[in-house]
This record gives structure tokens, sequence and C-alpha cells, in this order.
């Protein structure tokens, strides 16, 4: 085995004390003046925490309107924040092609804004059930702004996502509810033809025959009236707006770049480095 890996009494000599410690502080020095502001924009990030609510308002009024989403709402209300629908939202009102000097006209420009977006808004499941949405940028405030507005953009979108198919639902029970009516009606006015003709056994026959099937059709038209009612109910009944457990706000904290870090990264590789070309120039010497 090589003497200098047996005998290391040499890492403690004068000289190479020196050496370490001038480049140690030489290393810091660099990365420090690296890294100032004016040439590495520090990155703030903030953060909201919202719990997803239930969107069956059925189940949210039999929890008193204070229901939490299962997991598969909470995966598809990540999905609508991580939406491009969302992205062009936060791009158009606060202008980000000017703000990260992106050409607009370019072809593959939007596909470049999604993927710079992608690495400063994070949003995720928390181990407690709760999403958490940060956003990271220059400007702690501006930061700050951006991770509240994706909640309301996400409000809006949720709505309009939704809205159709609620409609459709209104639709289609308002018609059932109205044909049913129909239906009542015209036996109604069937009825008070026969009473108004003469009597007979047949007359009987049939009047006997259109109460039954009367009977019949105005309970179905009792029930889809309670089914009317409660579907026009939910309608007019806004959807549950997530529960904002934590807002964001601005944070004089940097994230990036992380100074001490790389700080400590630097003067660990130039160790390693002043290490290394003292074994080869030792070994190159014993051997010269």
């Amino acid at each position: 085995m090589d003497k200098n890996f047996d005998d290391l009494s040499w890492l403690w000599q004068r000289s190479f004390v020196k050496w370490a410690a001038l480049g140690s502080v030489a290393c810091a020095i660099l990365v420090f003046i690296a890294t100032l502001p004016f040439i590495i924009k520090p990155l703030h990030e903030s953060e909201v925490i919202v719990y997803v609510p239930l969107t069956i308002l059925s189940q949210q009024l039999n929890q008193q309107g204070i229901g939490f989403a299962s997991d598969r709402e909470i995966d598809w209300y990540i999905q609508i924040l991580k939406s491009n629908q969302l992205t062009d939202s936060l791009i158009k009102k606060y202008d980000l092609f000017s703000y990260f000097k992106i050409d607009s006209s370019g072809f593959a420009s939007k596909n470049q804004l999604y993927r710079k977006m992608e690495t400063r808004i994070i949003i995720e499941k928390t181990r407690y059930g709760s999403v958490s949405k940060r956003v990271r940028d220059n400007d702690p405030k501006r930061a700050a702004d951006m991770a509240n507005e994706v909640i309301v953009l996400g409000e809006v979108i949720k709505r309009n996502l939704l809205s159709p198919n609620r409609q459709e639902s209104m639709r289609y029970v308002t018609s059932l509810f109205n044909q049913k009516a129909t239906d009542v009606a015209r036996l109604e006015k069937s009825l008070d033809s026969l009473m108004e003709s003469p009597p007979g056994a047949k007359k009987d026959y049939l009047y006997n025959k259109i109460l039954t099937l009367y009977n019949l059709e105005f309970q179905e038209l009792i029930s889809r009236k309670s089914i009317y009612e409660r579907e026009q109910k939910n309608f007019d009944t806004p959807l549950p707006m997530a529960y904002v457990i934590s807002s964001a706000v601005p944070k004089s904290q940097v994230i990036s770049p992380r100074r001490g870090l790389l700080m400590a990264a630097g003067i660990g590789i130039y160790l390693v480095v002043l290490l290394v070309f003292e074994i080869i120039r030792r070994d190159n010497r014993k051997t010269a």
C-alpha cells in the first residue's frame, strides 16, 4: 500500500494546512460573490394550504355543509390547479411572457413558458389530507399574490367545469316534471269530460279506469315534483369553496440560491481536489 495512505502526517503540515485554509476562504468568497442578488436573482416562496370540500351537495347537507373531500376528489382538484387553463389565466393576468422575457410569437413559446411555470408552482397533497400550493418568484409579494390567485382561479375553473353538467341535469329533471304534469292535466280533462257525459255502464267503467290511472300518475307527479324541488335547491346553492387554512404572505426568506450550502459544497470540492493533487504530487516525487 502507498505510504501516502499509511502515513497521513503530511495532512497536518503547515504548508498543506495553509493552502487548505487559503483555498477554502477563496472558494467561499467566490461563491458568495457569484450568488449576489445582482448576479443571481434570489427566489422567494409563498405557500397556501387548503382543504378540499365535498362537491356533492346532498352529502354536504348531511354533514351540515362542512364535509371534506375524499382522496379521489382531492386528486381531481389538484388536476384543476395543474391544468393549462389555470396556467393560461396566470400568464394573462401577470403578463408572464414579458416577465420571463419569452417571445410569445415563437413556435414553442407556450410550451417553454409552461415548463418554466412547472418549476415555479408546486402543488401537492399533504399527509394530513390538505393541498399545498407553493409559488416561487423573485419578488416575495408577487409570489404571495400568485399563490393566493391560484385558489381563486381554481374555484372559477371548478364552477365552469361543473356548470354545464349541473344545467343539463336541471333541464332533464324539469322536463320529466313538466311531462308528467302534462299527463296528469290530460287525465283530469278526460275525467271532467266523463263527468259531463250521460250516465251508463260504459261511462262508469271508463271513469274508474281513468281515475285509477290518474291516481297512479298523480303519485308519480308528486314524486317528480319532490325531485325537481330538491334539484332546483341544489342548483341555486353555490358550490362549496375550498377551506383556506393558511393564506400566502410575502416572505423575506430566500430558498434559492442556498448560499450557505453552495459555499460548503465549493469548499468541499476544493479540499477533495487539493487532497487528490497532493497525493499525486507525492507519488510523482517518490517515483522520480
